[in-house]
């Protein structure tokens, strides 16, 4: 055996493969091991290594006893000369162990090993790296090495082996040279030469909300494949779109069968992909549905995409963003919780207020002392013909700060400035107050003080959810403290109303018609219903609670799958050349469009309501001070 040229050729192979450790299985003589493990000792980079005689091992806990590692690869070579050899590769198709988390290197010194018979029935995946390696003695110091790249699309829904060859490399006691290309695998990437799944059927778990399930498999597809009314089952058939290019991009074949299962699913395959009709995301976190389907490997990918949360990523990998998911509450302000006094007053801070009054104030005793020298002190052709009190003056400063002119005018100078300065004044204060009250009131409308689900589910409003699968597991399932009182107040209390769970259509339309009214609805498909059947004053005027966080959603595959990278290249293609943004335009809508500007706001009664009081106030305070001044008279003339 020409160990020296053997060890070179490992050598080679890890070199290229960027790999330090390696797990030998054997069934050489102890100084062959010897010599071995001496020329690795010498080799230029750090090789880690273990032995592992065939003759000794016990193959029914392979990775657990050999094979557990922390690198992101670990290298095994298997003489195939070795006659428990073929065990141990049965072993390891059993527990699927040839993916990318192993570099197999199967060496081959005898011709005649028959190499693709023996593997076509493994379990060999799309991202294995397996080496097989045919020996060829070409003189007593050289040794050829053929080598040959194995993979298989996944044996167990389809694929067959493939087996392309890579390179010759001519190896010496000292050296190992490369001496050949046997294709143009070099030139392309691993996942290059593996782009295509022309012989496999995937199986695709796929969800349908708005039709039922026994509906024959040609009329769902037909629905999901449309693109119209994408308000419709949109977060599913938008993953469906997507899903649809990945087929494309790669490249897959097509299968003409039909099966069935049991339960919920319905089972129709086409076009190499096996769909599996389900009604919902999943029962809970990780069962049931699409995601269960990935759970328990039963499905390769689902077609919808999902929320990634806690318990999900223990057992599924979220592979790439593949949309947005936005749950919100809508209701229109109630007509009796919007009154608002303050708006009047906001223009200016309350010391303002204070400082202003007492400016006002204060030029009312000036014009009262101005208007008492007039008649007392001056000469009889100023003088005015009676003497105004302090409240006449002071009437005159308030009538001044509200734009109103006075048919008293001081006659002196002095007088004359403190009346110039008093309408200067009012003039600058009048102006910006009109102007910030104005603008406050040409705005949007009022808005609810009711901001958190916190304080929606401590309110009195009424409350209708669209049902949806998702929604109610969010219920059921969500830790925020909130969500349990809002289930608690809002949804237990109902549970025998029928009209609590609405259609989403049904439930855009209560809310427009009866202010005070709360929907729960999922952004992409209700934020439709409102464009469609809401002015653009109605828009504007609706309030918005986040149900739940903004969330991204993520195509998942299990943690264990083989087509986790393949897949990612993929609808990473997908994302960077626009398709994904395109597709997401379509089906998905975010956010609600307010054009205030093209339409008039009218001022409504919860502004309007404060001065109507103010008024009926002053008015009831007139007629009291009437009444109170008639008594006084009329006492006034008994007394005399």
């Amino acid at each position: 055996m020409q160990l020296l040229q053997l060890v070179n050729f490992v050598l080679h192979n890890l070199l290229r493969a960027r790999i330090s450790f390696i797990v030998i299985f054997h069934c050489w003589q102890r100084n062959e091991t010897l010599q071995f493990a001496t020329q690795l000792h010498h080799a230029p980079q750090l090789i880690y290594h273990q032995f592992v005689h065939l003759d000794d091992g016990n193959w029914e806990q392979l990775e657990q006893r050999y094979l557990q590692h922390l690198q992101p690869t670990l290298a095994i070579y298997v003489d195939l000369q070795c006659a428990r050899s073929a065990a141990l590769l049965k072993q390891a198709s059993a527990q699927n162990l040839y993916n990318q988390h192993y570099h197999w290197l199967l060496h081959d010194s005898v011709s005649g090993f028959g190499f693709y018979e023996f593997f076509a029935r493994f379990n060999i995946s799309v991202d294995a790296n397996v080496d097989y390696v045919q020996q060829q003695l070409l003189d007593e110091d050289r040794v050829s090495y053929a080598v040959y790249d194995v993979y298989s699309n996944g044996n167990h829904i389809g694929g067959q082996l493939n087996v392309t060859g890579n390179y010759v490399v001519d190896c010496d006691v000292a050296s190992c040279v490369l001496q050949r290309y046997l294709s143009s695998l070099h030139l392309r990437s691993k996942y290059g030469q593996r782009e295509q799944l022309r012989d496999v059927v995937l199986r695709v778990a796929t969800v349908v909300t708005t039709r039922p399930l026994s509906w024959p498999p040609e009329l769902l597809l037909r629905f999901l494949n449309q693109d119209n009314n994408t308000h419709i089952d949109g977060i599913a058939r938008f993953g469906f779109h997507i899903n649809l290019l990945l087929k494309e991009m790669l490249q897959c074949g097509c299968a003409d069968n039909v099966q069935q299962t049991p339960r919920e699913l319905n089972v129709f395959s086409c076009c190499s992909m096996n769909y599996s009709f389900t009604d919902r995301w999943s029962s809970s976190d990780i069962s049931g549905g699409s995601v269960g389907a990935v759970v328990d490997q039963t499905a390769d990918i689902a077609s919808a995409p999902c929320l990634a949360t806690e318990g999900r990523l223990q057992r599924l990998s979220a592979i790439i963003e593949t949309g947005y998911f936005r749950s919100v509450c809508i209701f229109r302000t109630p007509h009796n919780a919007g009154i608002r006094g303050d708006v009047f007053l906001q223009p200016f801070s309350a010391v303002v207020w204070y400082l202003f009054g007492a400016l006002l104030l204060l030029i009312a005793l000036l014009l009262y002392l101005v208007f008492y020298v007039e008649c007392r002190r001056l000469t009889s052709r100023r003088q005015l013909s009676y003497m105004p009190s302090l409240l006449s003056t002071c009437l005159i400063s308030l009538g001044a700060a509200c734009s109103q002119s006075s048919a008293l005018i001081p006659r002196s100078t002095g007088g004359r400035l403190t009346y110039f300065a008093l309408f200067l004044v009012s003039f600058i204060m009048y102006n910006y107050y009109t102007s910030v009250v104005v603008s406050s009131l040409l705005n949007s409308p009022v808005r609810s003080n009711i901001k958190t689900m916190q304080q929606l589910a401590e309110s009195s409003l009424e409350v209708g959810l669209e049902p949806l699968s998702f929604t109610k597991s969010y219920l059921n399932y969500s830790m925020r403290p909130e969500i349990h009182l809002f289930s608690k107040r809002k949804i237990e209390t109902q549970s025998h109303n029928s009209q609590l769970w609405l259609p989403a259509e049904k439930g855009v339309l209560r809310v427009r018609d009866q202010p005070g009214y709360v929907y729960v609805l999922e952004a992409s498909s209700g934020y439709a219903y409102v464009e469609h059947h809401y002015t653009q004053q109605e828009i504007c005027d609706l309030n918005e609670i986040l149900f739940r966080p903004e969330l991204l959603i993520y195509t998942h595959l299990h943690r264990n799958s083989t087509y986790k990278e393949l897949i990612r290249l993929k609808l990473l293609r997908v994302l960077e050349t626009g398709v994904y943004r395109k597709h997401r335009n379509i089906w998905a809508r975010m956010k609600l469009h307010c054009y205030a500007q093209n339409f008039v706001i009218t001022v409504g009664m919860e502004y309007v309501a404060p001065l109507f009081f103010m008024l009926i106030c002053g008015y009831i305070l007139v007629v009291l001070l009437l009444l109170l001044e008639l008594a006084w008279q009329r006492y006034g003339r008994r007394a005399r």
